[in-house]
């Protein structure tokens, strides 16, 4: 197919140039005769005139519409294993070209396009072909054309006098009709010994329920020494039948109801000065809607519901140094950030 597109450029060019050419001298003439007296009342320089304009269209038509897309097809990659594995890029760029073909080929339905920017290791994978099923059953298109947040978000490379491989991977959230959509790539844009394992080497959308649920189950691995997770192609979108989940500080968790009373950020700053520890807290206020430890972390994070503020959910957001132990600090959050101006307990050692 290349060398189809390549022979066109070829051919058109030279016809392109002759047209122009041509289109040049006959304007030039039908001017020059327009401005002389013994022609004046008579229609053939405006007929060259006319003529000399219309040959100077086309050129540009085919160029347009024949020499470009030739060009395009032969010598600019169509995906990007191709172009990473000729040019040099920087993780910025791959990411930024990873998710423009990523997300168009997705939203556009052509899981042929979508599935050439995989490196070749996930394209020949025996899954791979029920993983594209899967993604297109419950990929909504519409996300294609929404405005997405975040980016490049991390890098790692190995040199070794000329054996390189460099690696990298990028987080984006996006807002549709009301939902919030998390997306992740990771991706390998050089490597000089094994140039097949250059691409993208996961995507992953999915919704806030989904999102949340997929990093408890994480975790819980996690602590188990367990992390491996197979995420090449995955869409999933939960209902919230299905798991309920918040976000907080922009980050998405499984939600545990309570009947506990709700609080003020005021109420519970008080509290918090008259408490301790986690034990004493739960004692008071019942039991947290969220409790979490990452893998490496030795504290854990709590989250309570407290009254909201002009119609914006407020949570408290408490770090412990174990299970029941010392609270360390809280701040009110809100669902996008943290607000650390204001901690509801000031900073305290574990050790007092």
């Amino acid at each position: 197919m290349e060398l189809f597109y390549l022979a066109l450029i070829f051919v058109l060019v030279p016809v392109a140039a002759v047209i122009f050419l041509a289109g040049i001298i006959l304007l030039i003439i039908g001017i020059v005769n327009k401005g002389k007296p013994k022609n004046a009342g008579r229609k053939f320089p405006a007929v060259l005139i006319s003529v000399g304009v219309t040959l100077l269209v086309l050129p540009a038509l085919i160029f347009a519409f024949g020499i470009v897309p030739g060009i395009r097809k032969t010598f600019i990659s169509d995906s990007v294993p191709e172009h990473w594995q000729n040019a040099r890029v920087g993780d910025s760029q791959a990411a930024d070209e990873a998710i423009k073909a990523l997300m168009e080929a997705a939203g556009s339905g052509d899981r042929k396009a979508l599935a050439k920017n995989f490196t070749a290791q996930v394209r020949n994978s025996p899954s791979f072909e029920k993983k594209l099923d899967s993604f297109f059953s419950t990929y909504p298109a519409a996300l294609s054309g929404c405005e997405l947040k975040g980016g490049s978000s991390g890098s790692s490379g190995s040199y070794n006098y000329g054996h390189n491989v460099l690696t990298g991977s990028a987080s984006y959230t996006c807002d549709l009709e009301g939902e919030r959509y998390f997306i992740n790539i990771s991706f390998c844009y050089e490597n000089t010994d094994e140039p097949d394992k250059v691409g993208v080497k996961s995507f992953s959308v999915m919704n806030l329920g989904a999102r949340a649920l997929y990093i408890q189950e994480f975790n819980k691995r996690s602590m188990q020494g367990d992390y491996e997770n197979d995420t090449a192609l995955i869409c999933d979108i939960k209902g919230s039948d299905e798991v309920d989940a918040r976000l907080i500080g922009g980050y998405p968790f499984v939600w545990h109801s309570t009947d506990n009373k709700k609080l003020t950020a005021d109420e519970m700053r008080t509290l918090l000065s008259k408490t301790m520890d986690m034990r004493s807290l739960i004692q008071k206020t019942g039991a947290p809607n969220v409790s979490i430890k990452y893998s490496n972390s030795t504290g854990y994070d709590y989250y309570y519901e407290l009254v909201p503020e002009n119609g914006e959910p407020r949570y408290a957001y408490i770090c412990a140094s174990s299970v029941m132990g010392n609270i360390i600090d809280a701040y009110v959050y809100t669902s996008e950030k943290g607000l650390y101006d204001d901690p509801l307990k000031a900073f305290r050692k574990q050790n007092e």
